[in-house]
């Protein structure tokens, strides 16, 4: 198949390069870069005076890696908390800056974070959430409601790349694209912004791979009629959502 990757650097090379060895012809294009956050200087400060009663919760790879970019350049570590990651590429992160054994929740979602038996009852305990701009924001008002004293730190940015002229879809199109590879809901809105109407039935029409129940649920609703859930947003997981489509289109 003919995969288009929209992911940011990195990631994005490295799940072409999996994809290539897996038989794919992927056409790398990535939509998103990552740059330092508004609160990236604050971060130090939030974390000053954590306990190990307290919480850090990291909702991406992204947050980890620039958190700990920010302490080492305000010349501090990671405090002596318990650390929670969004998923097992976050948790691996951790680990790769130093910071093992953070809970990972089953389902890769803030609701698989809030239902974790550690998070139900939060009197008087203290919770950072390294997260970027935008997102969703389901965490915190429901840690407060537990009780905990919860801050937000936006430690990065998402810049979604712009194409005025329409110059990326028409060349899709032109490398003959089957399939589209999201991890975010934030890429899915993009990419469909960026379609322009003549482009819309080919986009929504593209076998469509997500990583998660939620942003299948969106693109439905966006038009898509292809959507596989991968039920991950790492390479093994998306690779195997792709592999089944095409095993199952040879059967047929």
């Amino acid at each position: 198949m003919t995969p288009l990757v929209v992911r940011a650097e990195p990631q994005a090379a490295s799940l072409s390069q999996a994809l290539l060895a897996a038989g794919h012809q992927p056409v790398t294009s990535p939509l998103l870069s990552f740059e330092a956050g508004a609160e990236f200087d604050r971060l130090s400060a939030l974390l000053d005076g954590l306990s190990a009663r307290d919480y850090v919760i990291a909702v991406s790879v992204q947050a980890v890696h620039f958190a700990d970019n920010a302490l080492k350049q305000q010349g501090h570590g990671w405090p002596k908390a318990n650390y929670i990651a969004v998923g097992d590429a976050t948790g691996k992160a951790f680990a790769e800056v130093g910071v093992p054994g953070a809970a990972v929740p089953d389902d890769p979602r803030s609701e698989g974070i809030i239902s974790l038996p550690a998070l139900q009852q939060l009197a008087g305990r203290r919770v950072v959430i390294l997260r970027g701009n935008g997102g969703r924001h389901l965490i915190a008002p429901t840690l407060m409601q537990r009780g905990a004293l919860v801050d937000y730190c936006e430690v990065y940015r998402r810049r979604y790349h712009k194409d005025s002229s329409g110059a990326l879809v028409k060349s899709w199109q032109s490398q003959d694209v089957d399939s589209i590879i999201i991890t975010s809901g934030g890429l899915l809105h993009h990419i469909v912004q960026l379609a322009a109407v003549s482009a819309k039935d080919w986009l929504l029409s593209r076998l469509l791979i997500v990583p998660s129940i939620r942003v299948a649920i969106e693109a439905r609703e966006l038009g898509f009629t292809q959507v596989i859930n991968a039920e991950g947003a790492s390479n093994q997981a998306l690779i195997a959502a792709l592999d089944e489509r095409k095993r199952n289109d040879r059967q047929d």
